[in-house]
């Protein structure tokens, strides 16, 4: 039997793929630290595990409404209007599994055949599959400076064929924060084009030295149910909830009914105990998020501190999420190359820049515990430096 053309397309998670080969030495005993995962280690909200056991305890789990629960939906819909500054309606909410589902629901709802995406580089490693799975093409747009493109990089990609453009601030993997001016200057192009502006905020409120990630809501002109805008995110990472699977979308009515459709026929719904997690998690309105931002500031902190003690590695200070990104090429240009040598020499797991689209680099994780921050990067200068 033949594998189809667009399977055969696909490339491998990167990441996951990374997990396993961690995980597997880790099974043979040997002492892998993992500087490559995009999870926290702490423990999830009391909310969330309350109203989880609460529901497990009654004994019944059973389907929800395709776009998601009412309880959830109003849960989200108090948490936009306090981070975002606007109030979306239920119809404007699709919830899922996972952000990544969300993202997938939107393109596949957006997308014709040969429509382009135009995706910044450094990209999560999924988005430009995610296109491909949607059948769109993938525009990569290398910035000409640095690790965030500008406005005029992005424009200069844009064709008759551009339906999408995809922005994640804070971004996966460079940590960097999306500024103001270019966050209006994509509202103001995307609204006057109609071109939608996909904006993975998964990582929004991860953000340090009292910076703010812009919402793009805030620079919009037209109302919500005609705006270009999809607006991205989840619990997975600000609540420390990545195996629950909860993602949403906020967008207009008439993208999210198909986005609806898209998921009934692909999953049904997420999962009901899963939903009621989620919201027990944002109806706590406790000091959870701020903790864990303040917790993972320090371990950003410590990891550049680290990191500086390098020769010869050039470093952007992460300014959000729990990623740096940092550039290796002196040491070897081949970041997959540099990977697997860290992993076979030091035992510690990096994710190869290539993967997210700039050679050269290495994608390392602060969401560790500060004992095995400290014991990779020592590893890690103790085999390139030879100390």
């Amino acid at each position: 039997m033949k594998i189809s053309k667009l399977a055969q397309s696909l490339g491998q998670s990167a990441t996951l793929k990374l997990n396993e080969v961690a995980n597997a030495l880790k099974a043979e005993g040997k002492p892998v630290i993992h500087l490559g995962g995009g999870e926290p280690v702490e423990a999830i909200p009391y909310g969330a595990a309350e109203a989880a056991h609460e529901m497990l305890n009654g004994g019944f789990v059973r389907y929800t409404p395709s776009s998601g629960t009412v309880a959830l939906k109003n849960e989200i819909i108090k948490y936009t209007e306090k981070f975002y500054g606007i109030k979306p309606e239920k119809g404007n909410i699709v919830v899922s599994s996972g952000a990544k589902q969300a993202i997938f629901n939107f393109l596949v709802s957006a997308l014709d055949r040969e429509d382009e995406v135009i995706i910044p580089v450094p990209y999560w490693v999924s988005y430009p599959e995610m296109v491909k799975l949607a059948h769109g093409e993938p525009v990569l747009v290398r910035p000409a400076k640095g690790l965030l493109a500008t406005v005029s990089d992005i424009k200069s990609a844009v064709t008759n064929k551009t339906k999408v453009i995809m922005l994640n601030s804070p971004c996966n993997p460079s940590g960097q924060v999306f500024p103001e001016e270019t966050i209006a200057g994509l509202v103001e192009f995307c609204e006057r084009n109609d071109i939608y502006l996909l904006m993975d905020d998964i990582y929004n409120r991860l953000v340090y030295d009292g910076l703010k990630a812009p919402s793009a809501f805030n620079y919009a002109k037209r109302p919500l149910n005609d705006s270009v805008i999809v607006s991205i995110n989840g619990v997975s990472k600000t609540f420390s909830m990545t195996g629950f699977r909860i993602g949403w979308s906020i967008a207009s009515e008439e993208i999210t009914k198909a986005m609806i459709k898209v998921q009934a026929q692909v999953s049904s719904c997420p999962s009901a105990l899963s939903q009621t997690a989620a919201a027990g998690a944002l109806a706590e309105q406790g000091d959870f998020v701020e903790k864990l931002r303040q917790g993972l500031e320090k371990k950003r902190d410590l990891l550049v501190a680290e990191l500086s003690k390098l020769k010869k590695i050039k470093l952007a200070k992460p300014q959000g999420t729990f990623y740096s990104f940092a550039d290796f090429s002196a040491y070897d240009p081949d970041s997959r190359k540099l990977s697997a040598m860290l992993l076979e020499k030091a035992l510690v797991a990096a994710v190869p820049g290539i993967e997210f689209g700039m050679e050269g680099h290495l994608r390392l994780s602060f969401c560790a515990s500060a004992e095995n921050i400290a014991e990779g990067i020592t590893r890690i200068r103790k085999t390139l430096d030879g100390e």
